[in-house]
């Protein structure tokens, strides 16, 4: 077999477990709780604040795989991050910090409340796993561990809808806010589709043995393991918030 050949059969099988790992998270305890759970303003509050410290923590997770990561690496990923730290100007998109205070304001939050309440215990806890996973692996297991909750994400991947999307659509039928009121779930009902392609571009190029399949598989298990996890504790979160 050519080295050639041998890429093109560890591409498609990393493809494989890509979609079958992604898929799977849906199905897990966790996901189905959150997704199951009926909202009232105060629980979609939860859920807002509690998403942007975690979508802080995905920034600070990307810088660390972007520090040990080769040279034409960085700039792949300075690509992807370039939009969530500077959006689109463009299209006049802003930064997806702003995109999340702006949802938070349909729900009746203020920056000030974003800032200041406290990320959750089960939060706390997941994002410094994920920030040890990243700080000490590999930096095909780093890289691979952030793109994991981009391919949770991306339609390109996913059978039934990203997590945006469904949530978005939740917001919609719970509490009558349409999508477009919620531009963090907008957005990314559909930009994560291209920033999935991310860890396939990074495989393309540097994935040339099986030990580097493993590398990147081991990444993602291990990041969607504590993705799981987080999700039962936000749906602990916001579970213990009255309906009434």
């Amino acid at each position: 077999m050519t080295a050639t050949e041998a890429d093109k059969t560890l591409m498609d099988e990393l493809s494989r477990t890509i979609s079958t790992l992604a898929n799977a998270q849906f199905e897990s305890s966790g996901y189905r709780r959150l997704l199951a759970l009926p909202l009232n303003t105060a629980r979609a509050q939860a859920y807002v604040i509690q998403r942007t410290h975690w979508t802080m923590n995905r920034r600070d997770c990307w810088a660390l795989a972007q520090g040990v990561a080769p040279y034409d690496v960085k700039k792949i990923i300075w690509d992807h991050e370039r939009e969530e730290l500077a959006g689109k100007p463009e299209d006049g998109t802003p930064d997806h910090y702003t995109l999340s205070v702006r949802e938070a304001a349909a729900l009746g939050l203020t920056e000030d409340d974003l800032a200041n309440t406290p990320p959750c215990d089960g939060a706390e806890t997941c994002m410094a796993a994920w920030l040890h996973l990243v700080k000490h692996s590999h930096w095909l297991t780093a890289v691979a561990a952030c793109s994991a909750l981009e391919l949770s994400n991306s339609e390109a991947v996913l059978k039934n809808g990203s997590m945006a999307r469904r949530m978005g659509q939740k917001m919609s039928r719970d509490l009558g806010i349409p999508m477009k009121k919620q531009p963090m779930n907008d957005v990314h009902a559909v930009a994560d589709a291209a920033h999935g392609n991310l860890l396939i571009d990074v495989a393309a190029i540097h994935m040339r043995s099986l030990a580097d399949y493993e590398r990147i598989v081991d990444g993602l298990r291990r990041s969607w393991t504590i993705d799981r996890v987080w999700k039962g504790h936000l749906a602990d979160l916001m579970e213990s918030i009255p309906l009434g």
